[in-house]
């Protein structure tokens, strides 16, 4: 076996086995989850890109949690009902689903909301089905805070993994997220 050989599957190991889970997370995601803010609270909706266009899809579950390994569960709201009566599908900002609830057509809410807290990293994840189930499913995921603005407005940034500091950080608004050393060399 050739040195350059041998270094080389030394570096492929090196590199699977110490990259971070989050490095590979937006492959465990069709796409991001969008938040907005609602009368002062944030607002939650999946996005219309051409596979939700082509077929039946529907909300099925949205779960916002705390980041990071101490973090846990804020709120959750499930539909149950198969044939969704009355569901106002959150598909863009006008159908949002409020965090707290309640929506028209949701009724499965896993107890009363936990108060979100200002310049805390959070995250929103949403899954959408068609009537055929989990064959044809989509998730959204997506990382979020709120803030204030300049003029003291409560508005919504987004959450990013800091792998130097080894946890999650609000930025700042307007601001862009930053792709780490992994993520421009496996990610999107």
């Amino acid at each position: 076996m050739s040195f350059l050989f041998r270094i080389a599957l030394i570096f492929c190991v090196l590199v699977a086995s110490f990259s971070p889970s989050n490095a590979f997370a937006s492959r465990l995601f069709d796409a991001a989850a969008v938040v907005t803010i609602r009368n002062g609270l944030p607002c939650f909706f999946y996005p219309q890109d051409e596979e939700i266009r082509k077929r039946p899809y529907s909300i099925s579950y949205l779960d916002v949690s705390k980041t990071g390994p101490m973090g846990g569960g804020m709120w959750v709201a499930q539909i149950s009902d198969p044939y969704r009566k009355g569901l106002l599908e959150p598909n863009s900002s006008e159908t949002c689903i409020r965090y707290g609830g309640p929506h028209p057509g949701i009724e499965d809410y896993y107890g009363p909301a936990k108060p979100l807290l200002m310049d805390t990293p959070y995250e929103a994840f949403i899954r959408v089905s068609t009537p055929e189930g989990p064959l044809y499913e989509r998730k959204f995921f997506s990382g979020f805070c709120m803030t204030r603005d300049e003029k003291g407005n409560k508005v919504i940034v987004g959450a990013q993994y800091d792998d130097d500091a080894d946890k999650w950080k609000c930025l700042k608004p307007g601001e862009k997220p930053k792709k780490s050393f992994w993520k421009r060399l496996f990610g999107k």
